[in-house]
């Protein structure tokens, strides 16, 4: 996509790579370039910052109509409803409407292994992306993990490169129009997400198929068997198509009974989740011809990924696990059933409008103490927590609601008694009281670190 000399209007800026690659990149194309972002100057300094010297304009704190009707070329973070009025006027004016990742596919001549899923695609693409290096096979990382500015990766990308990408729904939303798919797919899992963004399942799901969507016969697509969703989605795929299965602890080709057994089970990581996604991890390493040898080593080494059930500390006999990118119900759920001790959990936030399903009933049998945090989503949670201990006979575990980490923190702490586990896992977002689920997660660490150096 040739940009010299063309308007291009970055919306959205943002604080974790997207917005930041997108204007770094069509500056250094050539093209004029605006950004527009509705957070302030003062929240996004550190993003400013990084693109200081390069001749960018920027309309920050609001988004204008004309910067819409000026631009030639909109260029949007994932997570931009489509139906944004603000992209039906460039539409409706003639402009193109792309994402990072499109502009990233189009230049890019390695070879792309995209992972998508509703949950574990970033433990997944960790784990493929370190195997592959373990091997000694030149490999990069990008998509949607956290700080990565994908676009800029381009310089050190060759033929031989192997590009390991996670791909959210939006992303591959923006990849749809181009009709391009990675020429190795990996779908983990889904699970109701975004239901605040697609109008239901279906519309969620289609969006993720377009990972698979338009691959040749010749590329490889992996699909967890052991999800409905995902099952269905493997007998849509053109490609050679396998799957992973827990319950048959192995992999197979599609329609065929012959198992490839599951070799690399012992690993540090918590949860049959996590037993999923390295064997989505391995299978992937595997067809792409890495040893066992070299496969075992990794799995057995790798610690899993910061800010997923990660374990920050332990304080007198406490253990402190951050668990902030669980954003959903299902999530929450899934952090619970990781440990078999006393928790003392800490949750809440704003709703997605997503099923809370299982997930109170799980927090009554699990939980001796939960501590939560203000929002909508805590507001339905809470009479649900309270209806499922009647249903079940036992005592409502909630000890308080707070609109502050730090009161909620100390409440939770002085529940807590040797051996228990602190779990900060909140189950829903975090927009209101932080600037996202990073920054909450940062300062829960931060907390953790005040509590070591104190005790």
């Amino acid at each position: 996509m040739d940009l010299r000399g063309k308007r291009v209007l970055i919306m959205g800026l943002g604080l974790h790579g997207s917005g930041i690659a997108s204007a770094r990149y069509a500056s250094q194309q050539g093209a004029v370039v605006r950004v527009t972002d509705l957070r302030s100057a003062e929240i996004l300094s550190p993003s400013l910052e990084s693109l200081s010297g390069l001749p960018i304009e920027y309309v920050l704190g609001e988004h204008r109509t004309e910067d819409f009707l000026w631009a030639e070329i909109v260029i949007h973070v994932p997570g931009i409803r489509r139906d944004s009025p603000y992209l039906q006027v460039a539409r409706e004016n003639g402009a193109r409407i792309e994402q990072e990742i499109a502009l990233f596919f189009e230049a890019c001549p390695g070879k792309i292994i995209g992972v998508t899923g509703t949950r574990g695609k970033t433990t997944t693409t960790a784990l493929i992306y370190q195997t592959l290096r373990a091997n000694g096979m030149k490999t990069v990382i990008g998509g949607n993990v956290s700080g990565v500015e994908t676009l800029s990766l381009l310089p050190t990308i060759s033929r031989e490169t192997f590009v390991v990408l996670e791909l959210s729904s939006w992303q591959l939303e923006g990849l749809a129009p181009h009709k391009i798919s990675p020429c190795v797919s990996v779908m983990t899992n889904i699970y109701p997400d975004h239901l605040d963004t697609y109008k239901g399942m279906e519309e969620y799901a289609d969006a993720k198929a377009n990972i698979f969507r338009y691959q040749h016969e010749t590329d490889v697509a992996i699909f967890n068997y052991d999800n409905l969703w995902t099952r269905r989605l493997g007998e849509e795929a053109k490609s050679e198509t396998w799957y992973t299965s827990l319950e048959s602890w192995g992999s197979f080709v599609r329609h065929s009974t012959q198992v490839f057994p599951f070799l690399f089970s012992e690993t540090p990581l918590r949860g049959k989740h996590n037993l999923e996604n390295i064997l989505l991890a391995t299978t992937t390493a595997r067809l792409l011809g890495v040893p066992d040898e070299v496969i075992g080593s990794t799995v057995r080494n790798f610690r899993g990924v910061a800010q997923r059930l990660e374990e920050i500390a332990i304080v007198k006999g406490v253990h402190y696990i951050n668990d902030t990118t669980s954003t959903t119900p299902v999530a929450g759920r899934v952090a619970l059933n990781a440990f078999d001790t006393s928790i003392v959990l800490v949750a809440g936030g704003n709703t997605k409008f997503l099923p809370l399903d299982d997930w109170p009933e799980t927090i009554v049998k699990k939980c001796r103490d939960v501590v939560l945090l203000e929002g909508t989503g805590t507001h339905k949670l809470l009479p649900a927590i309270e209806e499922a201990a009647q249903k079940l006979g036992i005592a409502n575990p909630v000890r308080g609601v707070f609109d502050d980490l730090t009161a909620a923190m100390d409440t939770a702490v002085s529940l807590t008694h040797a051996g228990d586990v602190l779990l900060f896992s909140p189950g829903f977002t975090s927009f209101g009281m932080f600037l996202n689920e990073f920054d909450r997660g940062d300062k829960f660490v931060a907390y953790v670190r005040r509590l070591e150096e104190s005790a």
